[in-house]
């Protein structure tokens, strides 16, 4: 047997090592909202939209880039904005791993620890002075990062060192500010900020995008598709509005009869034609301007050659708003890649579940990116730290079910990692990340491969609710116990 198929025997790595990145030293990028690289003592600028008073639909088509017009319509439409934070809010779990593995795949305990240390100090500490540090926790982290995918199509991370080169803060980048270089094979991208560029073509730079073409440099807003339907909407809704007060609400009409207006008429005026003309074209004037200035509490009081009526709405135009709102809801709803009934446009509950269960599919996008982002930006950070080895962070799975439901499946999960460990397919590291989220205790006795579960497991009940959505909607075939 040759060296190659030993080493594949024990499965070890026959790959040379990996450098260790070199990383200067304190954060390189600057944050988004900079207009200048060199900071100044004046406050900054507070941008409000002023949408009481702000014409969306020409706010909107006057953006020079699609990215501003998504970024504008986020905050301004109702629909896309539940479209994002409802893909926030269901692809960032609370739960989440950390695990450090060499380059076999084997968990490395003291590349763990160090991982976990750093993201609790990078999420916690703040800065060592105590000054007020721009580093938030993991959850605001994820928030910004998300939105970032969702609007710019694209996230950047940057890991930070301090005086000593370790790992200090993760610090988001605003890839609005990015341009990007054609380098032999390959592409390279500067922060932009104020016509000066700034080079981040460093190994702390963490970079990922979603759905771009491999034919396009930049990335594409995840909701470019939803920018056409939602004007549509926007346009619409105001047409609408003005129909409705129209064709809908009643409104005061002035009859003027033509004898008594003539008979309270001086003789000069009625012997010329042009004077009375301008003299009922007055009388009018000042009719409407009385009953226009009123207010629903004013008395009306004039003489009799002045009759007052209401005018009804006339037809009910709903149902043809009705049809062609639910033809912009749907593709509002497929730009925004999100279900009809998370922007409440459902129509039946059997619909509503299997929209669920797609909508888990398409959250989880934000998921599996945060994922990747974390997951290079600790190897970066522990790597600098001269651990060779590799870090997976994974956020836990998404699901809709409470938490009181999902205990007893959580119980199942239990009984199955614990027969692996019993059997010596999981290590005990292994089987305290996946049920913990921590490496084994001081004073924790090895249990892989003792056999320790060899009696018969208690049956666990599945409580699943009779009620839930995706329950009536499926038909799983899941072991209602663990198997001995």
């Amino acid at each position: 047997m040759n060296l190659f198929d030993t080493l594949k025997t024990w499965g070890a790595a026959i790959l040379p090592s990996e450098p260790l990145p070199k990383a200067p030293k304190g954060a390189v990028a600057v944050p988004g909202y900079r207009r200048n690289i060199t900071s100044t003592t004046a406050a900054l600028r507070e941008n409000d939209r002023q949408l009481a008073s702000t014409d969306r639909l020409v706010n909107a088509r006057s953006q020079n880039k699609t990215r501003k017009v998504v970024r504008e319509l986020v905050k301004s439409s109702p629909d896309l904005s539940s479209a994002a934070s409802s893909l926030l809010r269901t692809g960032i779990p609370e739960r989440y791993t950390v695990v450090a593995r060499n380059m076999d795949g084997v968990i490395d305990p003291a590349a763990t620890g160090l991982a976990h240390e750093l993201l609790r100090r990078v999420t916690y500490m703040g800065n060592l002075d105590g000054s007020f540090g721009s580093q938030q926790g993991l959850q605001s982290l994820s928030e910004q990062l998300g939105l970032e995918l969702l609007i710019d199509g694209a996230a950047c991370l940057e890991v930070a060192l301090d005086k000593a080169r370790v790992p200090a803060s993760f610090n988001p980048v605003s890839v609005s500010t990015f341009r990007f270089y054609e380098e032999e094979n390959r592409t390279r991208f500067v922060q932009v900020i104020g016509g000066q560029e700034v080079d981040l073509d460093l190994p702390t730079i963490i970079y990922t995008t979603v759905d771009q073409y491999l034919t396009d440099a930049y990335p594409s807003s995840y909701f470019e598709a939803a920018i056409q339907p939602i004007l549509q909407d926007i346009e619409f809704t105001d047409s609408s509005r003005r129909a409705l007060r129209r064709a809908v609400l009643p409104r005061l009409t002035a009859t003027l009869d033509s004898d008594k207006i003539k008979k309270m008429t001086p003789p000069d005026i009625l012997s010329d034609s042009q004077k009375f003309l301008d003299y009922k074209n007055q009388l009018i004037s000042e009719i409407e301007a009385t009953i226009n200035g009123l207010a629903p509490e004013d008395a009306l009081v004039s003489y009799d050659a002045v009759s007052y009526a209401f005018i009804d709405g006339g037809k009910d135009p709903s149902d043809i708003i009705e049809k062609i709102q639910s033809v912009l809801n749907g593709k509002l709803a497929a730009g925004a890649k999100t279900m009809p009934t998370v922007l409440g446009h459902g129509s039946n509950s059997n619909a509503s579940s299997t929209e669920a269960v797609l909508y888990l599919k398409q959250a989880n996008m934000i998921r599996s990116k945060l994922n990747e982002i974390y997951s290079r930006a600790l190897t970066v950070a522990v790597r600098l730290m001269g651990q060779d080895c590799y870090v997976d962070f994974k956020y836990a799975a998404i699901d809709l079910r409470p938490e009181a439901e999902l205990e007893a499946f959580r119980s199942m999960e239990q009984s199955r990692i614990l027969m692996q460990l019993s059997l010596g397919m999981l290590t005990d590291e292994e089987a305290c990340i996946a049920l913990t989220g921590n490496l084994p205790p001081p004073g924790y006795k090895p249990k892989s491969g003792t056999m320790f579960m060899g009696a018969q497991p208690a049956a666990v009940t599945n409580p699943s609710s009779n009620t839930s959505a995706i329950s009536q909607s499926t038909t799983s075939d899941a072991p209602k116990q663990p198997k001995s």
